[in-house]
């Protein structure tokens, strides 16, 4: 017998150390049957379970436990991303926190092995969260990017994009991250509307005339103007084109140029050009042969600029400039102005277009493959409507700068003989004394060696005296090939043959580009195949309110501290319930309340049904040949509640899954047919009623299991000896399956009439204040006969449902004075409600609600007719807001409804 309350961390603990024990999540290849394999999203080697976390891996594990009972060799892949540039800044701060050094104290080896060290003791930590989520991984055998295996396949990609020259070193204009001292790619560069200000300035003509007015919202960028343009279409500055003004402060003349990426609108129509400083500035700068002078270099400080500004850093010297600039009436205004801010996606500070020589990959004829798989239905999408972003991103894909200059991560695999190669490398002395190649140009002749391992000799003039390229690979390198390497590739190992290509990648929509875009580029390159055939992306967990969770906002919810108050299956639950694919999630903790009593009320129906067991000996086989109603009709919807589950796994809709399963659970089942079948426990029919009560549940418990593994492991347990079952847990059970011949269209049909009238009744006396155990009477009636035989013939369910004490039904009955009405379909439903409430009192209550839902009519109605509202206000607000107003007005028809009733 199940104890008396459901005590989740009890038996969370006790199944996940089970489960692992008994290898339930291992995989291998197995020739008889069809792989079902998900690689994980490679969660950081230093991240903490989050609710984006808790939200994608429950997705996972629910699509790889339903496949695994489908009877497939479901595969979830487990493993680790290193995380360069995320993983490097957290070793620093706690280097600085300490032992008060910075990575420079320990020099660049010493700081690598640090790190590793930190890997061995703590890099898999995130993997015990993961356990407490019921999450189905194996956790014996964990990837990680940096591993031998994966470095293996790093550098075989590395050189055979390199042979087939996909791969290059070139000096291109690149975001440049001052914070992290390292590029980045434009991907990894996010944007954000910052308040801002546009500054209108003066740039006077070098023949002494009044010049021109530009407008910029970077004036500390004005020594590294080459020009000054304007639109070609623009007549006010037709005339100018092709003469010359002076740059302010500088003192050096630059021209006028015509080019159509000029916005007419903005500001004076007149934009300085920065080729070393902006992206849009340095395609113009291409197109007219303009010189590319930075003035900012890679530490945010001042360079090639008037005496008075070298060295100061940058946001200084726009404060600075702008002064001088007023100062030397060269100011013309300033002004307010919002404006879209590109900044470092790990710490947030404000990126520097910059130029620098950096390694890069040709993406245009590896983007090609790509586009025609997606475009030709070859690589789904669910849901489909991010095919076209997916499709059109390709279609004007950048060449992807690859080079990091930090320390952690897969190092690039080239060396230089320091003979060969003395012009173009520069050395500098670290704090241990020794020379350290700090920077490569291939300009000033570095010579490339592409080599996994250090090469004995230079293949050119067979010196010994090599060194490696300082910079590291973009994290996102190794994760492009995560499909490929976690099975061994380039080696062809058996796993690489039964398990690539895998079936699905589950991800969220935000890393389609940085991760998703590259891992089919690199599969369909290096395979010829697609790594994945679906991709099924889901929504971001976002605040009660639509906002993105933050810890700077304080907005965040610990899935741990969650799965600790509620249980993990209430935690799974909720956010499945609302996984509506293509829909952010604005997630309260209150909807986890909700997820909670549905476990207890799984439970607590179970633990009944054990307890009416006695006197029966299992096990207990499905009934055949059924004549009462309520049996018909619970088979009916249990199958069909099967059907609608499954469908929900195999189409990336699981919240149809959940929703299904928990409508027919909590409605149809424990709320009607338990209620119903109570009264037949005690009859001869016992057995029946109680086989069809075990066998149900059992299969409902099996469909939900991917869901809620932990309370339908635990409750399973107590079941199998009255259905039959040795298996000991419900993964290594087949997914319970659709039967037609359980389908019953007149048993449905009847059941909805009952229970529509059965409502209708119970709604009155909710709306009256009728306290629920107090038995009523109620009059059905109709037009005609024919209308009232299924509440006729099955009155006695309406009577036990709705507790009515005396029920009449005939045919065109007229209305009892003091009388409650409602109608469903063609009946017409009467509860006499003297006796039952004192009118004068329930008159005034409802009069009270009817100002009420006037007043919530009113204000809501006010607050959409502010256009501030519905232009300014978050789009969940401007819906909360709509919503509120139609529950209003229902409730204002109800209350309406109800008094004329009184009256």
């Amino acid at each position: 017998m199940l104890p008396k309350a459901y005590e989740p961390q009890e038996v969370e603990k006790k199944l996940a150390e089970k489960w692992q024990n008994a290898k339930l999540f291992a995989a291998k290849a197995d020739k008889t049957k069809k792989p079902f394999v998900i690689v994980i999203p490679p969660p950081n080697i230093t991240g903490a379970l989050h609710m984006g976390h808790a939200l994608n891996d429950t997705l996972q594990d629910v699509l790889i436990r339903s496949h695994r009972m489908f009877g497939e060799e479901a595969f979830w892949v487990p493993g680790t991303d290193h995380g360069g540039i995320a993983t490097q800044n957290v070793i620093e701060k706690k280097l600085a926190k300490e032992e008060h050094k910075s990575r420079h104290d320990l020099g660049r080896e010493k700081f690598v092995e640090t790190v590793w060290e930190w890997y061995n003791e703590c890099g898999n930590a995130i993997f015990n969260q993961f356990r407490k989520m019921g999450w189905s991984l194996d956790l014996s055998d964990i990837r990680f990017t940096m591993d031998d295996k994966r470095a293996k396949a790093v550098y075989e990609c590395f050189r055979q994009w390199w042979e087939k020259k996909y791969i290059y070193r070139g000096k291109r204009l690149i975001n440049w991250c001052v914070r992290c001292s390292t590029a980045l790619s434009d991907i990894e560069v996010e944007h954000e509307q910052h308040a801002g200000k546009l500054w209108h300035l003066r740039y006077k003509g070098e023949d002494g005339s009044d010049g021109i007015v530009i407008a910029t919202t970077r004036p500390e960028t004005i020594y590294a103007d080459a020009a000054i343009a304007v639109n070609p279409k623009d007549e006010r500055y037709k005339n100018m084109v092709g003469k010359k003004v002076i740059i302010p402060l500088a003192n050096r003349a630059i021209p006028i140029i015509a080019d159509e990426a000029v916005e007419l609108e903005f500001g004076t129509g007149a934009l300085k050009i920065t080729p070393a400083h902006d992206a849009t500035d340095y395609e113009v700068g291409q197109r007219h042969n303009l010189p590319a002078v930075s003035v900012i270099n890679d530490k945010g400080k001042m360079i090639n600029c008037p005496e008075k500004y070298l060295g100061m850093d940058r946001d200084l010297c726009r404060k600075e400039t702008v002064k001088d600039l007023d100062a030397a009436g060269l100011l013309v205004k300033e002004e307010k102005y919002n404006n879209a801010v590109s900044t470092c996606y790990r710490c947030h500070n404000v990126i520097e277009p910059f130029m620098s020589e950096q390694w890069f990959v040709k993406m245009d004829e590896l983007a090609k493959p790509a586009i025609a798989a997606a475009e030709s239905g070859e690589l789904q999408f669910h849901p489909e409507s991010w095919k076209t972003p997916f499709v059109n991103w390709l279609k004007n894909l950048q060449d992807w700068c690859i080079s990091r200059q930090i320390w952690w991560g897969h190092r690039i695999p080239v060396w230089y003989c320091r003979h060969c190669s003395e012009k173009g490398l520069t050395f500098a002395t670290d704090k241990q004394g020794n020379k350290q190649l700090t920077k490569v140009s291939f300009e000033d002749g570095a010579k490339p060696i592409v080599s996994f391992n250090k090469p004995e000799k230079c293949p050119v003039c067979g010196g010994h005296d090599l060194v490696q390229d300082p910079d590291v690979l973009d994290t996102w390198f190794s994760s492009s090939l995560w499909p490929l390497s976690v099975f061994g590739w380039p080696e062809q190992t058996e796993d690489l043959k039964y398990f690539y290509p895998t079936s699905t990648l589950v991800t969220g929509y935000e890393i389609l580009y940085l991760w998703v875009a590259r891992m089919v580029m690199s599969g369909l390159a290096f395979t010829g195949k697609l790594p994945f055939k679906d991709v099924f992306l889901n929504g971001i967990v976002r605040d009660k309110t639509g906002a993105k969770m933050s810890k700077s906002k304080g907005n965040v919810i610990d899935p741990l501290d969650m799965t600790a108050k509620y249980g993990t299956d209430a935690v799974r639950f909720s956010l499945l319930m609302q996984a509506v694919p293509g829909k952010d999630i604005p997630y309260a903790e209150e909807s986890i309340t909700g997820a909670r009593n549905f476990c207890n009320k799984i439970y607590n129906a179970s633990r009944f049904i054990l307890m009416n067991m006695e006197g029966i000996n299992g096990p207990l086989a499905m009934p055949e040949n059924l004549t009462e109603l309520a049996d018909k009709w619970i088979v009916d919807r249990y199958t069909n509640a099967v059907k609608t589950a499954r469908e929900g796994v195999e189409k990336y809709n699981l919240a149809q899954t959940a929703n299904a399963l928990y409508h027919f659970l909590w409605g149809d089942f424990c709320d009607w047919y338990v209620e119903l079948a109570k009264q037949r426990f005690q009859m001869d029919e016992k057995e029946t009623v109680m086989a069809l009560c075990v066998n149900i549940l059992y299969g409902t418990l099996k469909a939900l299991h991917p869901l809620i593994p932990f309370v339908t492991e635990e409750i399973a347990a107590s079941l199998r000896p009255y259905v039959g079952v040795k298996e000991e847990f419900l993964l290594e059970q087949p997914y319970p399956q659709f039967n037609p011949s359980w389908c019953d269209k007149e048993s449905v049909r009847k059941m909805e009439i009952i229970q529509g009238v059965t409502k209708e009744i119970r709604t009155i006396r909710s709306q009256f204040n009728v306290p629920p155990g107090l038995k009523i009477s109620a009059v059905l009636t109709a037009e005609n006969e024919e209308e009232l035989s299924v509440v006729k013939e099955f009155s006695g369910y309406i009577k036990l449902m709705a507790k009515i004490e005396n029920l009449t039904i005939t045919a065109n009955a007229d209305k009892p004075k003091q009388t409650a009405t409602a109608v469903f379909e063609n009946i017409t439903v009467y509860v006499p409600l003297t006796g039952l409430i004192d009118f004068e009192k329930e008159r005034k209550r409802l009069e009270k609600d009817l100002a009420v839902a006037k007043a919530n009519i009113a204000s809501r109605e006010a607050r959409l007719a502010q256009e501030s509202f519905i232009k300014n206000a978050p789009a969940q607000q401007v819906q909360k807001t709509k919503d509120e107003l139609a529950a209003a007005k229902l409730a204002l028809a109800q209350v309406t409804a109800s008094l004329e009733d009184l009256n």
